[in-house]
């Protein structure tokens, strides 16, 4: 995982966070920051919406501003394609890992998909005995009945982060893979006695940015945030998950 890294204008000057055209773009790792100045004493995050259709185009550049921006950036490795999956109730499930998984026991998240529509049960418990996976509690949709084939199961990985909702401007996240995919990864953004603020369900390579300067409904509003928990529903590529939150504390 790269460093999370938090700024502030008194800090760094004037940074300017390209969220649409740098940090979600595929070849960019994290982020293009411009000048570090010392005569700035603002955090800036911009990002781009076009539209191209009939002969007819048009775009439009967004800036939000404010003292302090979040940055994070952390991999999650491709989830385990599950075999012999045994659903014993909505909540309860029994299925055998590839040889060499790799995983411990923790918590899980359960990704599957039906007539094109994916599903995910969240945060499941689970205990491990060689490649044998029992899964019982979580939250989220019922388990797929016995025998469905395709089901993905990803350990949670954590990562820290200090997101202040209720000052935020605005927020993005991106999950990057590597290829056009149609699966989907989870965070869950957590507080500093691991309750939960808010969770986002993330399609592959499909930016979520709440503009909550812009009169989107702020999602991350509650306690301030500390940490969180992230999984990756694809069972081929790795998701590189990608944060960033500018905020300001005196609006």
């Amino acid at each position: 995982m790269r460093p999370i890294h938090a700024y502030s204008a008194a800090a760094c000057g004037s940074l300017a966070l390209l969220v649409g055209a740098a940090l979600f773009a595929p070849t960019s790792w994290l982020l293009s920051l411009a000048t570090l100045g010392a005569l700035g004493m603002t955090v800036s995050a911009s990002y781009a919406v076009s539209l191209n259709g009939g002969g007819i185009n048009f775009a439009k550049t967004i800036v939000r501003t404010g003292d302090a921006a979040t940055v994070a950036e952390l991999v999650i490795s491709a989830g385990k394609t599950v075999t012999a999956w045994v659903d014993t109730d909505s909540n309860t499930a029994a299925c055998n890992l590839p040889s060499g998984h790799g995983y411990s026991n923790g918590n899980f998240d359960v990704y599957w998909s039906s007539g094109g529509v994916n599903y995910c049960r969240r945060n499941v418990p689970g205990t491990i005995s060689t490649n044998a996976l029992s899964l019982d509690g979580g939250s989220g949709d019922n388990f797929p009945t016995t025998g469905t084939t395709g089901v993905v199961v990803c350990k949670q990985t954590a990562f820290n982060a200090l997101i202040d909702g209720d000052n935020c401007k605005i927020v993005g996240i991106l999950a990057e893979v590597a290829a056009i995919v149609t699966t989907q990864q989870h965070v869950r953004f957590l507080d500093g006695s691991s309750a939960e603020v808010v969770k986002i369900v993330l399609n592959a390579n499909e930016p979520s940015i709440c503009d909550i300067t812009g009169g989107a409904t702020n999602l991350y509003t509650g306690n301030v945030i500390t940490n969180g928990v992230a999984s990756n529903g694809d069972p081929t590529y790795d998701a590189t998950i990608k944060i960033v939150a500018v905020n300001d504390s005196t609006p």
